[in-house]
């Protein structure tokens, strides 16, 4: 009821925060890191010694004994495989990355129990986002112009004369008065159906196709201690920078060829700022067992939206959002949202210089992401995470073989869903500016890493191999209270890595 409640207080004025689905991308953190991290799965939490624990345990940190720089980039085979209404669709994306560049200056201690002080500041990829999307099927009945409708019906606004709203002055969606500026309807008294609801324009085949670039990175700073080799502390700050473009295009055809295209472009821009705070012991003094445990802070995220939409009629003309006589600008969102925090629990255990095994559980509540404000507007949006997410449980488990210098390294990931399966994108409670309909609701996934060094003297080599395996159900939209049918989506991820670095 109070979900009914907070829609129905919202209607005469819009909604100007953003919509859950638009920033969740920017909650989870990928596999991403140097070429031994990502080999083992990323289970380094109480191992250490590894750069791109900066990001994972601070405390990794203080078990340099030596400076470190490294460089690390890859290589991202992507495939979506999606099947709606008996239809599969395969895309394919593909692209390199720099997953990782970072150095640490190691300072030996002047006392008993200070053996290390240790400085380190890293540039690493938090989420490589960019990816290619689309699906195609039968309508059965189903079309995105009902979703579009019963907006335009909530709204209550003339869709004959769209222009004397004015889009700048405009408090509804701009989904719906996009579509009256495009008469989708027919122009003599009808709008998109007929008064026994059956559409003017019946589709037989919808599509949907969808291009993102981008992603989230941090720059770290660092410092580290090894107090007594029994004791590891850190402290890791971090600064995000947000920088995602996506482009999608929804289409509804019948026999005579497209019925209208909407075309949709956004981009999310932004930083972010947290803190992260670790340590690893060694209870016993003749073990080389230890336990480790991190508590990363919310990302505090101030993001900018900017967004146009584009409606081409069934007669081939084309009506946007950037037209000088409707808006003459992007649309634009400006938010602060506060993401979950996260909590890790790990332990090692190491065989001489041969065999090092790491295991960890990682912890991080979806549902208490917020956006920042205290407005109604804020309270409206923060009801979407609760509604549509869940709290993510993270397992990683690692090992690295070594030899005369040569090491194997084997790692599996689990990762339970982030969104709960009746999650939907409800636009009654979206920005005023939201013009898109679909969202996607990711299942578990499963990584499976495998990855090989090489050390000689100073310097040394390191590759790894990836593979991600996840399945979504996709929507173009959502006819609630009735739910559409949906694609199901097998998402799969083939990453090759390699790490140079020097040790000195």
């Amino acid at each position: 009821m109070k979900r009914f409640l907070y829609i129905l207080l919202l209607l005469p004025f819009g909604v100007a925060a953003q919509n859950m689905y638009n920033v969740s991308s920017l909650l989870e953190n990928g596999l991403i890191g140097t070429a031994r991290y990502v080999g083992m799965g990323g289970a380094m939490s109480a191992l250490g010694a590894d750069l791109s624990t900066m990001g994972t345990n601070p405390a990794g940190m203080a078990l340099f004994r030596s400076s470190d720089v490294a460089f690390t980039m890859g290589l991202d085979l992507k495939s979506n495989e999606a099947t709606y209404e008996g239809t599969t669709l395969k895309s394919k994306d593909a692209g390199f990355f720099v997953g990782n560049t970072s150095f640490v200056f190691s300072l030996e201690g002047n006392g008993d129990k200070l053996k290390f002080l240790n400085l380190g500041i890293g540039y690493r990829r938090k989420n490589n986002l960019s990816n290619t999307f689309e699906m195609y099927g039968a309508s059965n009945g189903y079309s995105q112009q009902y979703i579009i409708d019963n907006l335009y019906r909530a709204e209550g606004f003339d869709y004959t004369d769209p222009r004397g709203w004015m889009y700048k002055d405009f408090a509804y969606s701009w989904l719906t008065l996009l579509a009256a500026e495009a008469y989708l309807g027919d122009s003599d008294g009808n709008f998109l159906t007929y008064p026994d609801t059956t559409l003017v324009w019946y589709p037989n085949e919808l599509g949907y196709y969808e291009e993102m670039r981008g992603g989230v990175n941090v720059v770290d700073f660092n410092i580290s201690a090894n107090i007594d080799d029994r004791l590891y502390l850190g402290a890791t700050i971090g600064f995000s920078l947000v920088d995602y473009n996506r482009y999608s295009e929804y289409r509804e055809v019948d026999d005579y060829g497209d019925i209208y295209v909407l075309e949709n472009n956004k981009n999310l821009t932004g930083r972010g700022l947290d803190f992260k705070l670790g340590l690893i012991c060694r209870p016993f003094k003749y073990s080389p067992f230890k336990i480790g445990f991190s508590v990363h802070t919310p990302t505090w995220y101030d993001l900018n939206e900017h967004s146009s939409a584009t409606i081409t009629d069934p007669d081939g003309r084309r009506f946007s959002t950037t037209d000088a006589q409707l808006y003459n600008d992007m649309l634009s969102v400006k938010s602060r949202l506060r993401s979950p925090w996260r909590f890790n629990a790990s332990m090692s255990y190491t065989f001489g210089t041969y065999l090092a095994l790491d295991a960890e559980y990682e912890y991080a509540d979806y549902r208490k992401s917020q956006f920042m404000g205290r407005g109604d507007v804020e309270k409206c949006q923060n009801t979407e995470f609760g509604y549509n997410m869940e709290a993510q449980h993270i397992v990683r488990a690692g090992a690295e073989l070594n030899i005369d210098g040569f090491a194997l390294r084997a790692g599996y990931n689990y990762l339970s869903a982030p969104f709960k399966k009746s999650a939907y994108k409800d636009l009654y409670n979206a920005a005023i500016t939201e013009t898109s309909t679909e969202y996607m609701n990711y299942f578990d996934k499963n990584v499976v890493t495998l990855g090989c060094g090489w050390r000689k003297g100073p310097f040394y080599l390191d590759l790894a191999y990836m593979l991600e395996m996840q399945n979504s159900e996709f929507y173009p939209f959502d006819d609630y209270p009735y739910r559409n049918p949906s694609a199901t989506v097998k998402h799969t991820n083939h990453s090759v890595i390699a790490t140079v670095g020097m040790r000195f």
